[in-house]
């Protein structure tokens, strides 16, 4: 078998898909909640953007899976390759020997998630990966930015 340059494509978390739609129907409620309020007042003009509204994010609930299923990461020797972007694609590649630190942050619902943000300082810049499972969060700061890049 070969150990060739080829490393394994590993996507964000389903969860992270999850924590998204979460995220987007809690401001669709908030946005239909303002409707019904309006409705109340009877400002007709003020319902309907907030219904709109309401839509608009119902409907990009349903399409978060295609935009955040594209965050996608592959570890090859030295180097981390990260895509992302379903439209507009962007890819980072960054060595270890540019990566000055990292650091791996949770927030309270990333924490119930089990799911992470790993954060690499370079020179150019932060470079975020979100949405991935703690243990390749972990795995990949120790291989990057730990004790591994010294």
């Amino acid at each position: 078998m070969s150990t060739g340059t080829s490393g394994i494509r590993q996507e964000c978390s389903r969860r992270y898909t999850l924590l998204l739609r979460i995220y987007i129907f809690m401001l669709a409620f908030v946005a239909a909640c303002t409707a019904v309020v309006l409705a109340i007042d009877g400002i007709t003009l003020g319902m309907g953007i907030a219904a709109a509204v309401c839509a608009a994010l119902c409907l990009t609930a349903a399409a978060v899976p295609l935009c955040s299923g594209r965050i996608s990461y592959t570890r090859t020797g030295g180097r981390l390759r990260i895509e992302r972007g379903l439209i507009v694609r962007k890819i980072i590649i960054i060595g270890r020997d540019e990566i000055r630190f990292s650091e791996i942050s949770r927030s309270f619902m990333e924490r119930r998630f089990g799911i992470c943000t790993l954060t690499f300082v370079t020179g150019g810049g932060n470079v975020r990966l979100k949405g991935i499972d703690i243990a390749d969060g972990q795995r990949l700061n120790y291989l990057f930015g730990g004790e591994a890049a010294e």
